[in-house]
């Protein structure tokens, strides 16, 4: 099987991106207005409640994120942004990957790629087998679907 180019891996990951950005706002939003609502009444308690609902959020997110790639991935092995660019990730082997592998690679795994500049993003493109940072963690690969 063919590798996934570097381009279609990256416009797939932007597209997953707007994706998880858009789940994300929905879920913020009541936050933000709790926010503001703290701000205009000068209430400590709420404004203490509020600082604390977004140190929740932060878990909230990861998990979100986690679930989304590891549901998408262990299911068809394609997320949003991979099916639209018909590519798909599997294991080494080309078998299906676990939920648990799958939603550890899209968090942890971006999290290690993406931590000093995207480096390990970047990595794909220059790799002989088009793999980053996270497939090579994760014995996972990208190919044309």
């Amino acid at each position: 099987m063919d590798s996934a180019s570097f381009g279609s891996r990256f416009i797939a990951y932007i597209i997953d991106e707007v994706a998880l950005s858009v789940l994300a706002w929905v879920i913020l939003i009541p936050f933000g207005m709790m926010a503001g609502l703290a701000s205009a009444t000068e209430s400590n308690v709420l404004g203490l409640l509020t600082g604390l609902s977004f140190l929740i959020m932060i878990p909230i997110l990861i998990l979100l994120q986690f679930v989304y790639f590891g549901y998408l991935w262990s299911s068809s092995g394609q997320s949003v942004g991979m099916k639209l660019l018909e590519i798909r990730v599997d294991d080494s082997a080309g078998g299906a990957i676990s939920f648990l592998r799958a939603g550890l690679r899209g968090t942890l795994g971006y999290a290690v790629s993406g931590f000093i500049f995207g480096l390990g993003f970047i990595w794909a493109a220059f790799d002989p087998k088009g793999e980053a940072w996270h497939d090579k963690i994760f014995a996972t690969r990208v190919v044309r679907a």
